[in-house]
């Protein structure tokens, strides 16, 4: 360390014991920073966002979610614009019930990919089980429902339960409607038992909270 007076020099008229004392001096002073300053090596992140993706989804499905959230906050700073880790990052912050930063996740994978049913899908979920931004949320279901091919079972019943928890009985028990037929009638390939059973799940529980609301059920 260069300090206030402090010089790096030799005296060439110094007898044995100063000259010494000197040397010793010197040796300290450039191990403090008279001598070279040292090299400082930065290390770069040797995996692709696509690979720290990959890692996030392991932890995930392990219920790791601390970990999942670092590896995909780790693939979006190499790509902010990786829609997949967005939705991701959402759904870990979803799982984790932090609503408001699930929210902020699926809000940017929509600035990525409007009208995106799956991030679209995911919002909708953060509205229903936060009690926040319903309407937001609707407005969103609605406009990827009226797209051609996206009326789905799985996203009509998303925006049933959504119009359930609103207080909307008439417009939830059509959608629900909708869904279940479209497990029966139309044999939809995403339709499988699980899926058919949650919706009739959703449907009893509108019944239960809004009586009138019954309709005959379908026929299987």
């Amino acid at each position: 360390m260069k300090g206030r007076g402090f010089r790096c020099l030799r005296s060439r008229k110094a007898v044995l014991p100063l000259a010494l004392s000197l040397l010793l001096l010197q040796a300290v002073l450039a191990a403090a920073g008279c001598g070279r300053v040292p090299r400082i090596i930065v290390l770069s992140d040797p995996l692709t966002a696509e690979e720290r993706l990959a890692l996030g989804v392991a932890y995930e499905r392990n219920g790791e979610f601390d970990l999942a959230i670092r590896e995909y906050e780790k693939a979006l700073r190499k790509n902010e614009a990786f829609f997949q880790a967005r939705v991701n990052l959402g759904n870990v912050w979803l799982a984790k019930k932090e609503y408001g930063k699930a929210r902020a996740e699926y809000r940017k994978a929509l600035s990525v990919r409007p009208g995106d049913p799956e991030a679209t899908n995911n919002l909708a979920w953060t509205a229903i089980l936060s009690g926040e931004a319903r309407e937001d949320a609707a407005a969103r279901m609605e406009a990827v429902l009226s797209r051609q091919g996206n009326r789905t079972s799985t996203l009509l019943d998303t925006i049933g339960v959504l119009r359930m928890h609103m207080g909307q009985p008439a417009v939830a028990e059509e959608s629900f409607a909708e869904a279940e037929r479209l497990c029966l009638e139309e044999g939809e390939p995403g339709c499988p038992g699980d899926v058919l059973r949650e919706i009739r799940d959703h449907r009893a529980e509108l019944h239960g909270r809004f009586p009138s609301s019954a309709s005959p059920p379908l026929v299987e």
